[in-house]
């Protein structure tokens, strides 16, 4: 049973990357102060917010002296200050400057590769200085969870679950929250990565896991095709709510409500207090949905893995944008929400940004989503 899933997991991955031989990526872009870094393929860049979002080539550097081979990025860097941490495809985690220049003496090397994205804790409030203080955490394909003190990257402690690790993990009250493809949620004390408690599902989980603070909840979906939440305080589950495909994607909460796509081409909206679906029929869209959904200028925006940007009334579930905005390229990448100044340069407004597959990063306002297009291409 557990290697047939593996297989298939293999080869739903497999055909994500194109061929295991030539992965191409699916990070996210993440903002920074008055930057923007975001990946395509085996390279990232820094992307100006005030230069109509011109892209610079960052990681590896031109010349690349030191011959540095990623071959993919697929997990969200880390901006902290002036240092970027970022996990590669090739085993490794990187701590680089603005410049693309390492400052640890050397990557860390895990025993499999990084597909989920790293997290920084801070140790103080001064993180903005060269060398942060504080902790990063990543999982790797090896099944480990990692710690590494940040302005050096020596390993603190590792944590070994039963299987790989494609997600990022969750930090909430001193607690260390990851999922694994064993099918089972961790939950690791942060300064000692000792085993506080765990819950075990029926599939592997490769989606990040989400805390409501507020509900003390947290919410994982997975390979079984089940949206969980489980009660932080009790350790049991609250409810579950089942699609007809899998969940890897990162829920979004917000005001009593998780939304989440499915890769059954449904977005659900599930009401917190009562686990059942908060309109009257989920949302369909035209492909599976991997990335997460995003809320900007009260509109629910959500892209499908062909590329279809949706807008959706978050308390209705109606279309907004009437018809979807095709882009030219499928879509893995969860998107990115930005303020951005607006066509008068004062006023602020919640702009949306999607990296494709072909390297295009679109700018899409969801109060005017057809009004402008911004394609900033990012590589060949």
């Amino acid at each position: 049973m557990i290697a047939a899933f593996v297989g298939l997991l293999v080869l739903l991955f497999a055909t994500a990357c194109a061929s295991v031989a030539s992965p191409k990526g699916w990070s996210s872009p993440v903002e920074g102060d008055s930057v923007i870094v975001v990946a395509h393929r085996d390279k990232l860049y820094t992307v100006d917010p005030a230069d109509d979002l011109f892209a610079s080539l960052l990681f590896p550097p031109e010349p690349n002296v030191e011959e540095i081979d990623t071959e993919a990025l697929y997990g969200n860097p880390v901006v902290v200050g002036d240092r970027i941490f970022v996990p590669t495809y090739d085993d490794r985690l990187y701590a680089i400057d603005f410049d693309g220049l390492q400052v640890w003496s050397a990557p860390f090397k895990a025993d499999g590769q990084l597909v989920g994205g790293v997290i920084f804790a801070s140790e103080g409030d001064d993180a903005d200085g060269e060398d942060p203080p504080g902790t990063v955490y990543f999982g790797s394909d090896d099944g480990n969870l990692y710690a590494l003190e940040a302005d050096a990257g020596i390993q603190s402690w590792f944590f070994p679950t039963g299987n790989g690790i494609w997600s990022t993990p969750a930090l909430f009250e001193g607690m260390l929250y990851v999922t694994s493809l064993d099918g089972d949620l961790y939950v690791l004390d942060a300064e000692t990565g000792a085993l506080q408690w765990k819950f075990g599902t029926d599939a592997g989980i490769a989606s990040t896991p989400v805390i409501d603070e507020a509900e003390r909840l947290v919410y994982v979906g997975g390979f079984d095709s089940k949206l969980r939440a489980i009660d932080i305080d009790t350790q049991q589950e609250r409810w579950s709510f089942g699609a007809d495909n899998w969940f890897w994607t990162t829920p979004l909460v917000v005001d009593g409500v998780v939304y989440a796509g499915s890769l059954d081409g449904n977005v659900y909206a599930v009401d917190i207090a009562t686990g059942s679906l908060a309109w009257a029929q989920p949302f369909e869209t035209e492909d599976p949905v991997r990335s997460a959904p995003a809320l900007a200028g009260g509109v629910l925006v959500v892209v499908d893995r062909g590329g279809n940007v949706y807008g959706i009334d978050p308390e209705t579930g109606a279309d907004v944008f009437n018809g979807p905005i095709p882009l030219p390229d499928d879509v893995l990448a969860d998107p990115l929400v930005r303020v951005a100044p607006g066509d008068d340069g004062e006023a602020l407004v919640e702009t949306v940004l999607i990296v494709t597959t072909g390297g295009e990063l679109y700018e899409i306002d969801p109060q005017s989503p057809r009004s402008r297009e911004l394609p900033v291409q990012l590589g060949d």
